[in-house]
């Protein structure tokens, strides 16, 4: 599933190659996916331009010019793709089976699409009007985003708090805390600060709290700059796959050598997600 650095890479390029441009059709081949209702949506969208775009936690919100925005969520495998007629045949996107699940298109006045490939078709695209997206339930229940500047080492250290008992692994994942630390950035976060994801909240200390938040912080960026991991099926508005997936140290690394001294990494279950460590490394 698309993690912060991913929905942030499409919500980046999104910002730079289709604000701006003006919206006159709207066809999709998987309705049910489309709110309130596909001829809504068209109507609500046709000849309307693109003024921003932006990210809550892992929804999309793309503004119009008009009193509506497109929320988005990409869900498992959904991805946006931008075409020109002079791409729009290229390999990228006819010979990558993953690029070829088309079942949403925007086209703009100037003949360039923009598609929703979507394997698994769980993604979802609502209209709604831009004075109630921050009241939708999924955005309102989303704690403070892991890159704001809002999140400081204090305010970190206060969240971290109300989950004192708990292990600190699964803790990273309540998006109602932090939203944004995804199960992959969960393992690279906490390797680089060397804390094991079983470790008691209680039992770490300030210094290793602001280590972590740093950490959840640089791998987060690092992962933005290569437009995020793909782990199956992501790719970005030019077909691409993310190119974090060769900076990565233990995510999905069980059994083969640690980066940093060579022992093996392990993978544990918590709170049914896989996390992966280094038990040399992390203590």
């Amino acid at each position: 599933m698309p993690e912060l650095p991913e929905v942030q890479t499409v919500v980046t390029q999104l910002g730079q190659k289709v604000v701006g441009k003006t919206i006159t059709d709207f066809w999709s081949g998987w309705p049910k996916k489309v709110m309130p209702g596909v001829r809504e949506f068209q109507q609500g969208v046709h000849g309307a331009s693109i003024v921003s775009t932006k990210r809550y936690g892992k929804h999309i919100v793309i503004e119009l010019d008009n009193e509506y925005a497109i929320v988005v969520h990409l869900k498992m495998t959904g991805h946006f793709l931008y075409k020109t007629p002079k791409t729009k045949d290229d390999p990228i996107f006819t010979e990558d089976r993953v690029n070829g699940y088309i079942h949403h298109i925007f086209t703009f006045s100037d003949k360039t699409t923009l598609e929703f490939s979507d394997m698994r078709k769980f993604g979802w695209l609502a209209l709604i009007e831009k004075t109630r997206v921050e009241e939708l339930p999924a955005i309102q229940a989303l704690g403070i985003d892991a890159l704001s500047s809002r999140l400081t080492e204090e305010t970190f250290r206060t969240i971290l708090g109300t989950r004192k008992t708990k292990a600190i692994g699964p803790v990273l994942l309540e998006q109602n805390l932090i939203a944004g630390i995804g199960n992959i950035y969960r393992s690279e976060a906490l390797f680089l600060a060397g804390i094991l994801p079983t470790r008691k909240i209680t039992k770490i200390t300030k210094a290793e709290s602001k280590e972590l938040l740093q950490a959840v912080k640089k791998v987060l960026r690092e992962a933005v700059r290569l437009h995020g991991t793909t782990d199956g099926d992501f790719r970005d508005l030019d077909g691409q796959p993310g190119k974090f997936k060769k900076a990565l140290f233990v995510y999905r690394r069980t059994d083969e050598p640690c980066k940093k001294c060579g022992t093996i990494i392990k993978r544990a279950k918590m709170a049914q997600r896989s996390v992966f460590f280094c038990t040399t490394c992390q203590h």
